[in-house]
């Protein structure tokens, strides 16, 4: 049975004015499908198709501006943030998961992204963001879902989430020098998720996936390439290196730097315990995963350390308050060895409680004064001055141990069982409402014997159409400089809405009170992002003003990393989909999957 609610922008809407009403519409839909405002969709082949699929889409472009004219006069939240409406005086859905979802030209794989997530979530709510650049309309693809009552879907334009003049707002101008389209994307990525957190809140909704739709969440069995898992403590005799950082030297060389505490013995190289050590370690791109807190590591004197976990550390000695006299500073930014923040109880300059200011630290690049900078604590400026740091983390997740985390992770389902994300959230990581999951990079390589087969996938499927079926090969898992920022999901229901007030911190880290600044070890997490780089056709096929994605060298260096290990942990899933929805149905929700247009076709 279809539920009653139907979306504010992709639905059926009930005609109130008789027959006249509902051809004109008919007729604006048709005119405006033409229109260039729909950036160049006539292009997308899917909308020639479109007319005969036995299901068609009913809103047109003119009762999305109407729509947009009703926001516009509604009143704003209590905290004066401005929002897309949801659906007023109708029942919200509150079972199963949300998503955020920002799109660029991605109709061949989005009939995938949404059937794996659809069963593996479960997702039951969507708030998509098309990108002014993308030359085609996801529409025909999401009416299908929306007409089926399958999922809840609005669709947003830039005024939805942006105000004109934001950077982000609109085209970027590419054939300008002095603007930065990276940078306007990622304002666009942080307002858009802001916003849609925020919407998702006001519709009683509770865990939001913030993903891409090359990125699919599945559960973090324990498998044999597994990188190490972290030490609770020091072995005995090991001593640790505490305020540690890793760079790389002049000659390329991995180096670790750091304050040597607990030497039983005088080290090789004649440093002592509480000294300032400098520990070289090799080969550091490949093994980077050992270079981690929590592990032991060798210099090239064959001196061992143990590497505190820093962050764990500086959490569990935190102070809750400043000290009496010391001013407060919160919203805390450094810009290279600069720091800004807003300034509470200054008993120093006399600064107004809120004043954004610069403080004058001293600081060099790398010092260690920087490392140790973390909320709850107390640091000095260049002229000795002491300051109290807001004490951000006290919502963060903590780390789990390791024999904690590795006993949830004997308990994961297997993708197939019947068992959902949401089981895993409910059950092992409820106590905090932002959980981090680490990212895994797929390439596109294929052994020789594996290509004239596709048998994966249920009949009437082809394995070469579905990314998480023909994919299989993957980076070294828990190595940073290859699988990259992790990515999160968060429970809304339980984050103020004054929270979600402007842009996100950053993409990855929407939320600095509630996520934690670190990422996660991979062998630590319950959870883990399959980031797919696809094959170099897809892989640069968005119209994105990012120049990477168009390089067949950018796009060879990363997939050249993607062969180290192989699993198929995720196929099962489309034979529950088809089982779930049915042949027909699960047939006409993934129509076109796979299917790449060329944009020189006219």
């Amino acid at each position: 049975m279809r539920p009653k609610r139907y979306n504010t922008r992709f639905s059926r809407s009930p005609s109130l004015l008789g027959g006249i009403v509902v051809q004109l519409c008919v007729c604006i839909g048709i005119c405006l499908r033409l229109s260039v405002h729909f950036h160049g969709a006539l292009q997308d082949e899917s909308y020639l198709r479109s007319s005969q699929s036995r299901r068609s889409l009913t809103n047109t472009k003119a009762e999305l501006h109407t729509k947009k004219e009703v926001r516009q006069s509604e009143n704003s939240s209590e905290e004066n943030i401005h929002l897309p409406t949801a659906t007023v005086n109708l029942p919200h859905n509150t079972d199963g998961l949300s998503a955020c979802l920002l799109v660029n030209d991605e109709n061949p794989r989005l009939p995938e992204w949404l059937a794996y997530h659809y069963q593996m979530l479960p997702l039951r709510s969507l708030i998509v963001a098309v990108d002014p650049a993308s030359r085609s309309s996801p529409s025909e693809i999401l009416s299908r879902w929306i007409d089926t009552g399958m999922l809840e879907v609005d669709v947003w334009e830039d005024d939805d989430y942006m105000i004109q003049g934001q950077q982000g707002h609109g085209l970027c101008d590419a054939t300008n020098p002095k603007v930065d389209c990276v940078k306007h994307h990622f304002n666009r990525q942080r307002y858009f998720v802001m916003k849609c957190m925020s919407d998702f809140k006001r519709r009683n909704k509770t865990w939001v996936l913030l993903t891409d739709v090359d990125e699919y969440v599945t559960f973090n069995q324990i498998l044999d390439d597994d990188p190490i898992a972290p030490l609770d403590q020091a072995p005995d005799g090991i001593p640790t290196l505490s305020d540690w950082k890793l760079r790389t030297n002049s000659f390329g060389g991995g180096v670790v730097d750091g304050s040597v505490n607990g030497a039983l013995l005088e080290l090789k190289n004649g440093m002592k315990d509480g000294n300032q050590n400098q520990v070289v370690v090799n080969n550091v791109i490949t093994k980077a995963n050992d270079v981690e807190y929590g592990n032991v590591i060798e210099d090239a004197s064959g001196n061992k350390f143990y590497l505190r976990d820093d962050i764990a550390y500086r959490d569990a000695t935190a102070m809750p308050n400043a000290p009496k006299g010391v001013p407060t500073l919160k919203d805390v930014m450094i810009i290279g060895t600069r720091l800004f923040a807003r300034i509470f109880n200054d008993a120093y300059d006399g600064n107004k409680n809120g004043e954004y200011i610069e403080i004058k630290m001293g600081w060099e690049n790398g010092d260690t004064a920087m490392r140790k900078f973390h909320g709850g604590h107390l640091i000095h400026d260049a002229k000795q001055k002491k300051y109290y740091i807001e004490r951000e983390q006290e919502s963060w997740p903590p780390h789990v141990s390791p024999k904690t985390a590795r006993n949830a992770r004997t308990r994961l389902p297997i993708v197939g069982d019947g068992n959902t994300i949401y089981d895993i959230l409910k059950n092992e990581l409820n106590e905090y409402p932002c959980v981090t999951m680490p990212r895994l990079l797929y390439g596109s390589y294929e052994e020789d014997d594996e290509k004239p087969r596709w048998n994966t996938a249920p009949l009437g499927f082809e394995d070469e159409n579905f990314v998480t079926l023909r994919y299989k090969w993957h980076a070294i898992k828990g190595v940073f400089d290859v699988n990259k920022y992790p990515k999160t999901i968060i429970d809304v229901s339980r984050i103020p809405m004054s929270v979600f007030n402007g842009k996100a911190f950053e993409i990855h880290r929407p939320l600095t009170k509630f996520c934690r600044k670190d990422p996660p070890r991979y062998s630590l997490s319950l959870l883990r992002v399959n980031h797919y780089a696809d094959s170099f056709k897809a892989f640069s096929y968005r119209h994105d003003s990012r120049s990477f994605r168009k390089s067949r060298q950018y796009y060879d260096e990363m997939v050249g990393c993607t062969t180290a290990a192989k699993d198929e942990d995720v196929i099962q899933w489309l034979q529950m989909f088809v089982h779930s929805v049915g042949e027909d149905e699960a047939q006409f929700l993934l129509s076109d999957a796979g299917r790449f247009v060329s944009w020189s076709k006219k």
